[in-house]
């Protein structure tokens, strides 16, 4: 069984992720949920290894699901927003972009209100970000978090493919990094099923991010 190593409480001054994490520990992160059924799913495989992971969740799907928002809090995951309506907000003017992160983190945290939790970790659609974006979310009192390996499981690629591939940006970042997979998607619970057995068989850690008044 994975569980989990250890958790790094973080806070909006944070810095990258990745400069706080020791080789072959990593941390999990899922994209673009909630979805009733699909997240789920990948909550359950998760369970299964007693893994924790960060899902950053659309404001639009956060409004539309706000019970789904609030099972991944209670059951040991930590939240993040993930703007309004995954817009790519390198092209768009500081209003509407300081909108579009505005509205994704306001309806998730309606959504956890009722179990006294809050959001305070965001991630830009696309990892797409510029100086002046960053700069942006942290005057927002938001942690920006990055991405070390994906498995380009936005694409046809396989679930072990997907998996494979998370594994080879892994060794170019040094055997450790922070995890993007995505929740909502087709046999997205498969491809973390693989990438919890590999990661047991490669010998890697699980390290949990907490914000640091306790809030997942």
């Amino acid at each position: 069984m994975l569980g989990v190593d250890r958790t790094i409480k973080v806070t909006p001054r944070t810095g990258p992720i990745d400069a706080l994490l020791k080789d072959y520990e990593v941390v999990l992160t899922f994209d673009d949920g909630p979805d009733p059924k699909r997240t789920r799913a990948v909550l359950d495989t998760l369970d299964k290894e007693c893994a924790k992971a960060t899902f950053f969740l659309l404001g639009n799907q956060a409004s539309r699901y706000p019970a789904m928002v609030r099972e991944i809090s209670a059951r040991g995951h930590s939240v993040g927003s993930h703007t309004w309506s995954h817009a790519n907000l390198v092209n768009m003017s500081d209003a509407r972009a300081k909108d579009e992160i505005s509205r994704g983190q306001e309806a998730v945290n309606v959504a956890l209100t009722s179990i006294d939790k809050r959001s305070l970790m965001f991630r830009f659609p696309y990892v797409a970000t510029t100086p002046d974006l960053s700069r942006m979310v942290r005057d927002m009192g938001l942690l920006e978090v990055g991405v070390t390996a994906d498995g380009a499981d936005w694409t046809r690629i396989s679930p072990e493919d997907a998996v494979d591939l998370v594994f080879q940006k892994l060794s170019m970042g040094g055997n450790k990094g922070v995890i993007l997979l995505h929740d909502p998607f087709d046999r997205s619970s498969v491809r973390t099923a693989l990438l919890l057995s590999r990661l047991k068989q490669d010998g890697y850690r699980i390290v949990a991010l907490e914000t640091a008044n306790s809030t997942r």
